[in-house]
């Protein structure tokens, strides 16, 4: 058992007394400050602050990157972001063609929402908006409305002058519109 000046390590609990800001702090030129939880059973590893603040829990690189990986084999052993009664915000600020990444090597990437109307999926830009599909299948791109007897699917230039402002193209094959 350690007890000194606000640290206390009792062989189970390690308790650093708030009266001030604490710091747990590595020195030293490629050095490593690791957190775990091993022996292979049930046990987690459980970062949690009951902080007030909008940055209540912050994980900050000042230089390099942030890498969070889960290589659990079975279903259900996944990386999950949940916001209960609030948003999750991805921001990149680089100036990349790549600056946010959505990928899956296998399986598919599903982006849902189940909200009210006008609680709808957005994406705007500035630039382009493309969708491309490189499977060899029919409907590899697919806009389906499917909500009820008021749904409609609109696509809408409001700024082009060009005669072309909206224009369905095939290479290849031919373009079927049914009524």
């Amino acid at each position: 058992d350690i007890n000194s000046a606000g640290f206390t390590l009792d062989g189970t609990t390690l308790s650093i007394d708030g009266t001030d800001d604490s710091n747990v702090t590595v020195t030293g030129s490629g050095k490593d400050l690791t957190l775990s939880a091993v022996g292979g059973g049930t046990q987690q590893l459980i970062m949690s602050s009951a902080g007030t603040a909008a940055d209540a829990l912050t994980i900050t690189a000042s230089a390099g990157g942030i890498d969070i990986s889960a290589s659990g084999a079975a279903a259900g052993e996944d990386i999950d972001i949940v916001a209960t009664g609030s948003s999750v915000n991805i921001t990149s600020t680089e100036n990349a063609s790549d600056a946010i990444v959505l990928s899956a090597t296998a399986g598919g990437i599903d982006i849902t929402s189940s909200g009210s109307a006008g609680e709808d999926i957005d994406i705007t830009t500035s630039s382009s908006i493309n969708l491309t599909s490189t499977e060899n299948a029919a409907s590899s791109i697919y806009l389906h409305a499917n909500g009820g007897t008021s749904e409609t699917i609109l696509i809408y230039a409001n700024q082009g002058t060009d005669a072309r402002s909206i224009q369905l193209l095939s290479d290849v094959g031919g373009i079927t519109i049914d009524g």
